[in-house]
């Protein structure tokens, strides 16, 4: 009841607190109006009755009306003025007078507060429909702009721009829970609003922990909040899948939010929420999609998914194989498409077998390429569900390339992969079938064996590749020469065997001539026009070996006899057999010796001509065989080179040669072969070998043949510069009996040219031959390299050379090679 009339003044206040006041100052000044203008006194009341009528409204004015007379009785009386007429004609007057005017104005106020409730109900009316068409709007606009994007943050983007345009919202922004608090994700509005909120805020315990609404009025709790700026807050919770993913919050800086807002900002949190649940499903499935195709698209063998009878999907795998590019080529086709004729039936008969239940198995199939290639492939099917529709899911796999390693794994098993002729194993097969054939037929074959003489000189030289091209060249061209059913065969290096399944010692030999006849005109290889040989060993069965071992190691001793008689071609003879078992034994001898550093080493005098003193030494190996006796260079050099010891017994001599110099004292001259300059690792040899015993680099001297300058020098030129640079110094041996050019002088590092004993040994027999050996020594003078002349045998020879300006000489006359001891002897004790 109470609060009914409170409701009720309250909107009065001002009327009444007005009407109030002019009672009461007519109160007050009632005696004297009174006495002054009698009667017409109580006509002054009727502005303030009016007023007041006014002010309470009908009801009210009626009750005034009634108590106009009484009110007045009582003025007169408490102000004790005299009557001047009858109480009942003053009561009459009032009571009339005041009932009129109160009814009247009553009346006009009833009729008004009815037109103003009916405006202000209107005016609720309307602005309640704005408001709803507004919220209206907003939320369409809200849930077609969820609908359009599939992004979580583009969707709270979104909803926070469409909300801008409510005229209360002054804030809105959406944060996002980080560890125990909330981070700001997206702010729009007139007003902004904190980055974050600490995990003791209420928003935060409320909206982000317990998932309620909150909604902030008061002062006190706005003031807590840090958000003063703002007159009304509201934060509503977004659940995902009963997890807050994000609160949204909104605020009014001069409006209270009223419940209606409230509610309005829970739809569109809640649709907000059923948007970010969507936008994760659908990115999930994107995810899930992702992976899919990106193993679909990274797998080595070809996926299909088949439907029993179209083409649904193919992988980029399988596209690539078939020859397509887009996979709307293929989508929808029936298999006649894709598999051979052939392999239809089968494959047609396997899908229903999968499609009912049954386990399939591996199984080789042939499809078909987009140009019609067949294409052979293993296909293993299983039988899956989508969209509640079975269908076959098909793995396939390319066997063909498989099938072309094995092919060519069995192939290389049995041939050589740079001639592509067939290999040991071949040739033993095939020769074990033919001398099982040939038992029974009594056909003799026969067996060549073929070695190129100084094959490794062509790969030190001129590289591998032209040494691999030398060999592919030989091939072809016997092949041209050996009839049908003759079998060439490379045995590995540069040995090629050649079995003749049927063939006598005429024909065999026949064999051989044809073969040694290849060589007569040049290989080219690269800019290089290349004079081969070969030594080729003959062998014939039964006569030199009742089986294949035997057979094949007498044609091997064979072409031994014939590299060693230098004839080329050698028919197996017993008689020389020993002869390469003693070959043998002395490259065994050899390697052993060079092991155990038990060869022997010479040094041979150099004389200074200008000086006259011995100043150089020539370091010459010699072997002590065990029962040949003392071997010079000549007569095991050429077998170290061709069975790969070069290398060992110059870096031997070459060590041995240093310790030695700390006896002799002068300078040391050692030799080194162009196999060993092809060594990746001569030069570091050399440097440690100076370095183990101290000796400077200035007092070693390298000698090098003239072969050694022949092409591809460039792999051992470098190494030649870097020794020559840190002091070593170089000279070229045997000068104008090789392959010397003035390029080669121009461009390879040499400080010393030795002249050959050859032409020394004409000195004051032949004019012509002193003539060469002046111009020899003019052009070394020209180019600034010294000279030495080998062979120097008397003293006109000593003499001549000294007049024409040779800076050194050595020879018998100026001392024969003798041990370290016998050296350091004789080094002074000769005058010249």
């Amino acid at each position: 009841m109470y609060a009914r009339a409170l409701t009720w003044l309250k909107p009065r206040r001002l009327e009444l607190m007005l009407s109030l006041g002019f009672v009461l100052i007519y109160a007050l000044a009632f005696p004297l109006l009174y006495q002054t203008l009698n009667h017409g006194a109580l006509h002054l009341a009727l502005p303030g009755v009016a007023l007041l009528s006014w002010a309470l409204g009908l009801a009210g004015a009626l009750g005034v009306g009634l108590a106009m007379p009484l009110l007045h009785l009582g003025l007169l009386q408490a102000s004790g003025v005299p009557w001047d007429s009858s109480p009942q004609d003053v009561m009459l007057v009032v009571g009339a007078v005041g009932l009129l005017t109160c009814l009247v104005v009553g009346l006009f106020r009833f009729q008004y507060d009815r037109r103003w409730a009916a405006e202000a109900a209107m005016r609720e009316s309307q602005a309640q429909a704005e408001a709803r068409n507004l919220e209206l709007a907003l939320f369409s606009k809200v849930r077609d702009g969820l609908a359009r994007d599939l992004e979580p943050l583009a969707l709270m983007r979104g909803v926070v721009d469409a909300l801008q345009e409510h005229p209360r919202f002054d804030s809105i922004a959406v944060y996002r829970p980080e560890g125990a608090s909330l981070r700001l994700l997206w702010a729009g509005g007139r007003q902004t609003l904190p980055e974050h909120f600490e995990p003791t805020h209420e928003i935060v315990h409320r909206a982000a922990h317990l998932a309620e609404t909150v909604v902030l009025y008061s002062t006190e709790e706005r003031s807590k909040a840090g958000l003063l700026g703002e007159r009304s807050l509201v934060a509503v919770p977004l659940p995902v899948k009963g997890k807050v993913v994000g609160v949204l919050v909104v605020g009014s800086a001069h409006t209270d939010l009223e419940p209606r807002d409230v509610r309005f900002l829970e739809g569109v949190a809640g649709q907000l929420s059923l948007a970010i649940d969507r936008a994760q499903v659908y990115e999930a499935l994107r995810e899930q999609e992702t992976i899919y195709r990106t193993l679909m698209e990274t797998l080595p063998d070809a996926v299909a998914l088949y439907d029993g009878s179209r083409l649904l999907y193919l992988n980029p795998v399988g596209l690539r194989g078939l020859g397509y590019e887009r996979l709307e080529e293929v989508v929808g086709q029936p298999l006649t498409k894709f598999v051979h004729p052939d392999s239809l039936p089968r494959v047609a008969e396997r899908v229903q077998r999968i499609l009912g239940g049954e386990r399939d198995q591996l199984e080789e199939i042939r499809l078909l390429t987009r140009d019609g290639r067949e294409l052979e492939v293993e296909a293993l099917g299983v039988r899956v569900q989508i969209a509640g529709h079975e269908q076959v899911l098909i793995s396939i796999r390319d066997v063909g390339e498989r099938k072309r390693q094995q092919a060519r794994i069995e192939y290389l098993a049995y041939h050589d992969p740079l001639t592509d002729l067939p290999n040991r194993r071949k040739l033993w097969e095939v020769a074990e079938h033919i001398f099982v054939a040939d038992r029974r037929k009594r056909e003799t074959p026969a067996l060549i064996y073929l070695d190129l003489d100084n094959f490794k000189l062509v790969n030190d030289t001129l590289g591998h590749q032209a040494g691999d091209e030398l060999l592919r060249q030989l091939a072809q061209r016997i092949r041209e020469v050996l009839r049908q059913d003759d079998l060439l065969a490379r045995m590995g290096g540069d040995e090629f065997a050649v079995l003749l399944p049927s063939a006598d010692h005429t024909s065999a030999m026949a064999a051989a001539r044809r073969i040694i006849e290849v060589f007569d005109y040049p290989f080219s290889l690269g800019e290089h026009a290349i004079h081969a040989q070969a030594s080729l060993g003959v062998a014939l069965y039964p006569e030199h070996g009742q089986t294949l071992d035997e057979l094949a190691r007498a044609a091997d001793v064979a072409m031994y006899q014939a590299k060693q008689s230098q004839g080329q071609i050698a028919l197996y003879d017993p008689a020389q057999d020993i002869n390469s078992i003693e070959r043998l034994k002395t490259i065994q001898q050899l390697r052993k010796t060079i092991q155990q550093g038990q060869f022997l080493i010479q040094y041979q005098p150099i004389l200074n001509i200008a000086e006259r003193y011995i100043n150089k030494w020539e370091a010459l190996v010699r072997w002590e065989h065990p029962t040949r006796g003392l071997l010079r260079p000549a007569e095991f050099v050429p077998l170290a080179e061709e069975s790969g010891l070069i290398g060992e017994l110059d870096l031997a001599v070459l060590k041995q040669a240093v310790q030695d110099q700390k006896r002799l004292g002068g300078e040391l001259t050692i030799n080194f072969s162009a196999v060993t300059l092809a060594h990746p690792n001569w030069v570091r040899e050399v440097v440690r070998a100076l370095v183990d015993e101290a000796l400077q680099p200035s007092m070693l001297w390298l000698e090098i043949t003239e072969s050694a300058l022949l092409p591809e020098r460039q792999k051992w030129l470098g190494g030649l510069v870097a020794l020559r640079g840190l002091g070593v110094r170089v000279a070229l041996d045997d000068f104008g009996m090789g392959y010397s050019s003035l390029a080669h002088l121009k461009q390879v590092p040499i400080d010393l040219i030795k002249i050959d004993k050859s032409f020394v040994a004409e000195i004051g027999q032949s004019q012509a031959s002193e003539d060469i050996l002046r111009a020899m020594l003019q052009l070394a003078s020209a180019f600034g390299l010294k000279t030495l002349a080998e062979g120097v045998e008397n003293r006109t020879q000593l003499e001549w050379l000294a007049r024409h300006g040779c800076h050194y000489a050595q020879g018998y006359y100026i001392g024969l090679p003798v041990s370290v001891e016998q050296a350091v002897e004789a080094a002074f004790t000769k005058a010249y």
